[in-house]
């Protein structure tokens, strides 16, 4: 009895010490380094839980999280004007978040204009898959990416 008990101690500590390094959607929080540097593609855009990726205003969406810190935003906006926004980033809390710099404000729909943020909170990031959301102003915006 004695020695089940202490079997079933390990296999629960085990599981929960292994559970808590993945993030909510999936993904291993200690690949997070080696999955983010890639290049990113916008694959769908939820604003406050609502699906508004054919709302967006803007096209060719692009991020790279470059292995040396760098971290780059393409698109074109709503005039069809490319932007070109370079900056660095930063894993942080536990690799549950991405702090970066250098990205301005933009306007992604007609509802969500002027957004602006200098932290994402990762939800999933697979090497095929990055997750995340922020707030700025009243809204929740969410963003689901995927390898380019």
């Amino acid at each position: 009895m004695k020695k089940a008990l202490s079997i079933f101690t390990l296999v629960l500590f085990t599981f929960l010490v292994t559970s808590c390094d993945k993030y909510d959607e999936g993904g291993a929080k200690k690949k997070s380094e080696a999955n983010l540097t890639s290049v990113w593609e916008i694959e769908s855009y939820l604003l406050d839980g609502v699906d508004n990726t054919s709302s967006l205003l803007i096209t060719n969406y692009n991020e790279t999280f470059a292995d040396n810190g760098t971290y780059t935003r393409i698109y074109k906006d709503g005039g069809s004007n490319d932007v070109n926004e370079i900056g660095a980033w930063s894993l942080v809390d536990e690799n549950t978040k991405i702090n970066f710099s250098g990205a301005g404000a933009y306007d992604l729909t007609t509802a969500a204009s002027g957004v602006a943020t200098s932290s994402y909170i990762i939800l999933r990031l697979t090497k095929k898959e990055l997750w995340y959301s922020f707030t700025s102003g009243n809204a929740t915006h969410e963003f689901h990416m995927k390898a380019k």
